[in-house]
């Protein structure tokens, strides 16, 4: 009898031990660019060991131009993560500027669409300069409109396989977020949600992509905030991927008119602050159930300047070094307890202070190759003086 207890209860574990593996939380990463964020103690709090970085593809050839990216930013930001033993997910985009003006000034460099030449250098320059990178995505949110890939996802997937050949050539072995893609539903407020624009964008970039779709990137803002999953399972039928990461998403505390009062009403929260925590809590509870997600990037840390986009977890604007944490903070940091964390190497120590020099006398290397008889004699150490007699007593 208790054999056959002993099997059954064996039997179920070994039967429950695939779906722990399945179900396995997923990585837990922020997505800011504020170096001063590794700073802020509430940040150490989270034990994040991931963040995404974004940045201009040609970042290092702009700073000979006189760009302030590559030392205002860049360098600090990988010192300080190198530094706090996280690992960096560094994602290119458009050269830096406004993608607003590109309308009225399309020859304006961050509306143009770079060669793979020019790309080529631009990445290769940049991974040769740190080579603590290893961890890249191409192109940010490849699909979105602020975006010159948007009508060009065939340079989008080039830009991909260039990114996998400057890895080989620096013979690095690197982790390549293939694609970047955004939710954008063909109507974002339809009853029956659509998405055969999106849908059009990856089959056109699956055709010329070249290089195993092992790691895919979704940004499911869309769904994150209207509390649901559609945009991101079609985006993920739609990729074919091996695994996905939410590169970039999380809860909107302000985004234009986004959280109005009729808004909140329908969303059932009485304030911005209510809605964010609500989203961000959708966005771990629809990912748990995807067992290809294997990492969620939150955006952001801090809280935005301007009115038109803010989905800080912290609040307080991008020069304090430590603001107040809003609700939405502590369930990414409650995620980022239970979840896996990333494995990465302490940084090179100094090295060793170099041993003193031990000289001793005469050294042998003096007379090397000498004859015996030209060898200077060896004096000998002079003998210790002997001690005088004592003086006989007085009589």
């Amino acid at each position: 009898m208790r054999a056959l207890l002993l099997l059954a209860v064996l039997a179920a574990l070994a039967a429950a031990a695939p779906a722990a593996v399945a179900g396995a939380a997923p990585v837990v990463g922020i997505s800011d660019s504020n170096p001063i964020m590794f700073d802020d103690p509430s940040f150490a709090a989270t034990r994040i060991s991931t963040t995404r970085l974004m940045i201009a593809y040609d970042t290092v050839e702009a700073a000979t131009r006189g760009d302030t990216e590559l030392d205002g930013r860049v360098v600090p930001y990988l010192a300080a993560a190198a530094a706090a033993r996280v690992q960096p997910l560094v994602t290119f985009e458009h050269s830096r500027g406004s993608w607003t003006e590109c309308r009225a000034a399309p020859r304006l460099r961050q509306c143009r669409l770079p060669g793979g030449t020019e790309y080529h250098d631009a990445v290769r320059a940049f991974l040769e300069r740190f080579p603590q990178v290893t961890h890249v995505s191409p192109w940010n949110e490849a699909n979105h409109p602020a975006q010159p890939t948007a009508r060009a996802p065939k340079m989008a997937a080039r830009y991909a396989n260039i990114v996998a050949g400057v890895c080989r050539e620096l013979r690095r072995r690197c982790t390549i977020v293939v694609a970047d893609v955004l939710d954008a539903a063909d109507r974002a407020d339809a009853r029956r949600l659509t998405f055969r624009r999106t849908t059009r964008w990856i089959r056109r970039f699956r055709a010329a992509l070249k290089i195993p779709r092992r790691v895919c990137g979704i940004h499911n803002y869309s769904d994150v905030n209207r509390f649901r999953a559609d945009g991101t399972k079609a985006l993920m039928r739609a990729l074919g991927c091996r695994e996905y990461w939410i590169t970039e998403s999380g809860g909107l505390f302000r985004f234009g008119q986004f959280w109005d009062e009729a808004l909140r009403r329908t969303a059932g929260c009485r304030s911005r602050a209510a809605c964010q925590l609500k989203a961000t809590r959708h966005l771990f509870a629809i990912t748990g159930r995807m067992r290809r997600v294997k990492r969620i990037y939150v955006h952001s840390w801090y809280a935005g300047r301007r009115d038109r986009f803010d989905a800080g977890i912290v609040s307080g604007w991008r020069t304090d070094w430590m603001a107040l944490p809003r609700p939405a903070f502590y369930v990414v940091r409650d995620h980022a307890w239970d979840g896996p964390v990333v494995r990465v190497p302490a940084p090179p120590g100094p090295p060793p202070p170099p041993e003193e020099p031990v000289f001793e006398w005469p050294p042998d290397a003096l007379f090397e190759g000498l004859p015996d008889d030209q060898a200077p004699p060896i004096a000998d150490a002079p003998p210790e003086p002997e001690s005088e007699p004592a003086p006989a007593p007085a009589p």
